[in-house]
């Protein structure tokens, strides 16, 4: 009796639910999906502006979360730069040069190239999550996660990760190198209904040492879209 009179006071005192275990990494697969459509074959199209107002437009064509293709169309003397993403790898084509351009850690760092590595929607698979606490930001509950990279191939080393604990919605993520120096900041916005869920259709990135460089993507006309296996082959896209 004793026993459960004890059971049923620390169950007013501490809710069933808090004894549940939150799964970090879940949480980041959920938020995964509010950024992307996951492991769907889709193709979107992005317009980047920079803090000085220059635009580019980008048609990205997405197989999976470790493939996709990504080319540019505006500005006109741009045109037909391509972006190819397998895994860690990442190739340049340019219509100016003939054989493609593998892009190194440093240059991953730089520019559009380091947006759309921001962009990548596999942070689960990628990074290994922990929990540091549950927050008040802006008046609503977060998760504050700790992202620690799986191995040394990924761009950053580590992301710190908020992300909304009523819907997993990613809010903010500050991304930092591999030797611990902190890069840039995003934050995520603009959530609109996609394939049956409601996901982030504009992310503004920020330099994190030079706080007037930043970049503002939109994303937009998301469609489910088959492509074969020689689409994102790197010698097809040899010019």
């Amino acid at each position: 009796m004793k026993n459960t009179a004890l059971f049923l006071t620390l169950a007013l005192i501490f809710p069933l639910s808090a004894f549940a275990e939150i799964n970090p990494n879940e949480i980041v697969k959920k938020a995964d999906l509010k950024r992307g459509l996951g492991n769907v074959s889709h193709s979107f199209n992005v317009i980047i502006t920079d803090q000085d107002h220059r635009i580019e437009n980008y048609h990205v064509a997405f197989k999976d979360v470790n493939n996709s293709l990504t080319e540019q169309t505006e500005p006109e003397r741009a045109r037909g730069r391509k972006i190819l993403m397998h895994e860690y790898d990442i190739w340049l084509f340019n219509p100016n040069i003939k054989k493609p351009l593998r892009i190194s850690l440093e240059q991953k760092l730089t520019g559009q190239v380091s947006n759309g590595d921001i962009a990548r929607t596999n942070y689960a698979e990628d990074y290994e999550a922990k929990l540091l606490g549950i927050e008040k930001q802006n008046n609503i509950e977060v998760y504050h996660l700790d992202l620690k990279a799986k191995n040394n191939k990924v761009t950053y080393g580590k992301i710190e990760y908020i992300v909304a604990k009523k819907d997993f919605s990613p809010i903010e993520a500050t991304f930092f190198a591999l030797s611990g120096k902190p890069l840039k900041h995003a934050n995520f916005s603009d959530f609109k209904p996609i394939q049956g869920m409601s996901r982030s259709t504009k992310m503004v990135i920020q330099d994190y040492l030079q706080k007037d460089k930043f970049s503002t993507m939109i994303f937009t006309d998301h469609k489910t879209e088959k492509f074969s296996e020689s689409y994102f082959n790197k010698e097809r896209l040899e010019f």
